[in-house]
């Protein structure tokens, strides 16, 4: 049976001075909290060391700075009780309640590391520049090659959809499905893509940076559901909580999914 549109309400928008949130890309929601990752001064390729890692609370107001001294951190994600996120060549693990990097995995190779996901089991990295997407086991964090081509098009956005990882592509605004080696197109629309979550209905979000966009995958069709957003980023999702950091405007809008 086909799914209904999801509506969303908006809960709050927390619109953060800049001194506390700078170019925000990932925000996302661990043990009650909105972590934010902040690539600082522009270019996002810049090892500049201007980047930070900022926590807000659930209601949109600020709580602290968790790490400073990063260069340009981009997706973030939660595995085994830490914090991993991207850095342009690099990922960090970093202990999430104090901030403390504990280790640096470099990937070699890579050129502009930007999501990351988890299935629990291994870490997974989109590189958007070389069109490859890398596979960190958590037992040993060996950075792999799970999958590099052309057809990923520049990949942004990752996310697990039971078994098979799901894309979103910048350079041509397309939905992906990779599993088992394979890439499928599931939909396109004229926008550059960056976020992409599943709700625990099961239903899949994403964002068009671009055209300031979240939209819903129903089938292969791709639905807005929320527009007038200003350049929508790293979405994440918990617990019927959508946060968007919204990249030039130094905030993010927190919504609630009702259903």
């Amino acid at each position: 049976m086909k799914k209904l549109l999801m509506v969303i309400f908006l809960l709050l928008t927390s619109v953060s001075p800049a001194a506390t949130l700078k170019t925000p890309e990932s925000a996302q929601i661990y043990n009650g909290k909105i972590y934010v990752s902040n690539i600082g001064n522009l270019p996002p390729s810049s090892k500049d060391g201007d980047g930070f890692i900022a926590v807000l609370n659930l209601d949109g107001s600020f709580n602290k700075i968790l790490t400073k001294g990063l260069n340009a951190p981009k997706g973030i994600t939660f595995a085994n009780g830490k914090l991993f996120v991207t850095d342009i060549d690099r990922v960090l693990e970093i202990d999430p309640q104090t901030g403390k990097i504990e280790k640096v995995i470099l990937i070699e190779n890579s050129r502009f590391l930007n999501d990351i996901t988890t299935d629990g089991k291994d870490l997974f990295v989109s590189d958007t520049q070389t069109n490859t997407i890398f596979k960190i086991p958590l037992s040993t964090l060996q950075p792999e090659i799970l999958v590099k081509s052309p057809l990923l098009e520049g990949p942004n956005g990752l996310i697990f959809k039971g078994k098979t990882l799901l894309c979103v592509t910048w350079n041509t605004g397309k939905v992906l499905a990779i599993k088992d080696g394979k890439i499928e197109k599931l939909c396109k629309i004229n926008g550059n893509l960056d976020g992409i979550v599943v709700t625990k209905k099961g239903n899949v979000l994403f964002s068009d940076f671009k055209n300031g966009i979240i939209y819903q995958l129903i089938g292969k069709t791709a639905v807005p559901v929320f527009k007038g957003l200003i350049t929508p980023a790293d979405i994440g999702y918990k617990n019927d909580i959508l946060t968007i950091p919204q990249f030039y405007a130094n905030s993010v809008k927190i919504l609630k999914v009702k259903r």
